[in-house]
Formats: C-alpha cells, structure tokens, sequence
C-alpha cells in the first residue's frame, strides 16, 4: 500500500512530477505514505458523504458555490493531516529551524499534494455519492 501512495505521492515514475530529493525517499522509508493517504481517502469519502446526505438537505446548500466550498475544507483538513503527520514521521531525519518551529519546505510541499488529491479523490467521490442525495442529485452537474 506504501507504494501505491508513493507512486501517487512522488507524481507517478518516471515522470516524478511531485518528487522531492531526500525528501520523499525519508517518507517512503517511514512507512508514513500508506498512513497519509489512507487518511486522505477516508475523510474525503466520510466528508463528501456527509455533504450529499446531511449537510445538502438544508436550506440552499446543494448549490454549487458550497459544494466547492465543501472541497476546500476537505483539501485544508488533509492539508493539516499531512502537515501534521508528516513533521511526526519525519522528526528523526528533520530537526527544527533555528526559532524552534518544525518548519519546512519540504513539508507544506508534500501537504498542498496530498490537498490536490483529496479535491481530485472528493470530485470523484461526489460523482458517485451524488446518485442517491436528495436535494443535491445534481450538484456539481
């Protein structure tokens, strides 16, 4: 499973479009992949179920505006998860910068793609998830 997220994670090989030198290596070495991206597929999933079967049926949020309002905070909380996870996986190969602050680049790099693949893995869910809705059937199209 660590490599399937890896694969996602780096940017599919040999393109290696979202590879960071060392970086990534540290992550896939840590284990820590598979426990990012099993977290990013579940809250995507729970969270789009959550829009289509409760939070749409309320007065006019089926429309679109909060569906895509509703993708952006599932990309923040996998954004923050993967922060998060990722400074606990990797305390061992990272020290802290000079003020303290575990800090770096290489880790909000890694969080703004595990955010774009929690809003590609949310759009696909919610293409599923949308056939069954009540009021939200036709959100986003």
């Amino acid at each position: 499973m660590n490599d399937f997220f890896a694969t996602l994670y780096d940017g599919f090989h040999p393109l290696d479009l979202f590879y960071i030198e060392n970086f990534s290596d540290d992550m896939y070495e840590s284990g820590i992949f598979s426990i990012i991206g099993v977290i990013m597929l579940s809250t995507s999933l729970v969270l789009m179920a959550s829009y289509y079967y409760f939070i749409s049926n309320y007065n006019g949020f089926f429309k679109k505006k909060f569906w895509l309002i509703w993708i952006l905070v599932i990309g923040i909380v996998n954004f923050i998860s993967a922060y998060y996870y990722s400074i606990i996986a990797m305390e061992d190969f990272y020290s802290t910068s000079s003020d303290g602050s575990p800090y770096t680049t290489e880790h909000i790099s890694f969080s703004m793609v595990n955010l774009l693949w929690a809003a590609i893995f949310s759009f696909l869910f919610s293409m599923v998830l949308k056939f069954k809705s009540v009021r939200a059937s036709k959100t986003p199209f």
